[in-house]
């Protein structure tokens, strides 16, 4: 007998809702969003440290700043970053206000951090381990990544199009399901469901278990070898 793993709890409830055709809740499918997501890049080897600040995220715009040491968030001391995931974890994916104390030097200050309704959607939940029965649901066993403005250059894509490369394609049970639909290693994909807005491959894992049930069968174009293919995704459990 071995120890559940956290994720594996998500992974059961996200496979109750997909069972009962029933929508995957924001915090079922974003859990635990990870400090980034908001612009702030913590310290690994600090406790609670800002290492860096990306330019024009929610972090910046709460005022936090590199080397600060976050002392509290939401009213919770801090130790590490699964601290700052936890208090995160716990606020409304509807949008919140989260108070901060932060230790900046030899003063201590007051910060605000606002979210807005949706704020958990800019975590890309690819990284985490349920992304790979999420994969099973939503993209057959494909794995996708975002290609580069040069690689964009040479397909004659906009560099904000839609341009997901598939550079993993299951092989083995359900997780060959595209494979056996036509997808094939290296197809970029610039359109799925008719719409070309997806940027990340968790996007579009999120967005399909949500809105096509099992069965279904959605329709894709890929670029390959230069020239656009029409294949239909099949939907899974």
């Amino acid at each position: 007998m071995s120890c559940i793993h956290c994720h594996q709890v998500g992974d059961a409830q996200r496979v109750h809702y997909r069972s009962q055709q029933k929508p995957i809740p924001e915090h079922i499918l974003h859990p635990y969003p990870h400090p980034k997501s908001l612009g702030l890049i913590l310290d690994p080897k600090e406790k609670a440290t800002v290492q860096q600040i990306e330019k024009d995220s929610l972090a910046e715009k709460a005022g936090f700043q590199k080397g600060d040491e976050i002392q509290s968030l939401s009213g919770q001391p801090l130790l590490s970053m699964a601290d700052v995931q936890w208090v995160l974890h716990q606020t409304s994916g509807d949008g919140a206000s989260i108070k901060a104390v932060v230790k900046r030097g030899e003063k201590v200050v007051d910060l605000t951090l606002v979210l807005d309704k949706g704020w958990r959607k800019l975590d890309d939940i690819s990284w985490r381990a349920s992304s790979w029965p999420m994969r099973r649901m939503a993209l057959g066993g494909l794995m996708l990544e975002s290609i580069n403005v040069e690689e964009r250059k040479k397909l004659e894509l906009p560099e904000n199009a839609m341009a997901l490369r598939v550079f993993r394609v299951g092989a083995y049970g359900p997780h060959a399901a595209a494979k056996n639909a036509g997808f094939q290693m290296g197809d970029v994909v610039i359109a799925f469901d008719g719409k070309s807005d997806f940027k990340r491959e968790g996007d579009l894992m999120s967005y399909t278990v949500n809105n096509h049930k099992a069965g279904a069968k959605v329709p894709v174009t890929v670029l390959r070898q230069g020239k656009k293919v029409e294949l239909m995704m099949p939907i899974q459990d």
